[in-house]
């Protein structure tokens, strides 16, 4: 189960995704950025995430994505570590054009309900 300090972490600034037909939560970059820092030292993984544009308040899938799966060499804490800054890297260097509305969905290892 998850800890509520770590839930409250991670639905702060989260945007829900079901009007959109999704029972997902996403953030934008800065916040997703933010909301990663904010969790690093927790014992949580990330298993990934999908990149969406906003669009006329149309949701819409851009088929960017990243996975990170735990290695069998590794401990838990270290896939912990090693998926966030995974996730970081990989929405801190994606590239947004000026005035798009780009968001995150992220899977986490634990279920935020």
């Amino acid at each position: 189960m998850l800890k509520q300090e770590i839930k409250k972490k991670i639905t702060q600034k989260s945007l829900s995704l079901e009007k959109y037909g999704l029972n997902d939560l996403a953030w934008s970059k800065e916040d997703a950025t933010d909301l990663i820092q904010a969790i690093m030292k927790d014992r949580i993984g990330i298993l990934g995430g999908d990149v969406y544009k906003l669009k006329s308040n149309r949701l819409e899938p851009l088929n960017d994505n990243w996975s990170c799966e735990p290695m069998s060499a590794e401990s838990e804490e270290e896939y912990y570590v090693r998926s966030k800054t995974k996730s970081l890297n990989y929405i801190e260097n994606y590239l947004i054009e000026n005035g798009e509305n780009i968001i995150f969905s992220i899977t986490f290892t634990e279920k935020l309900i």
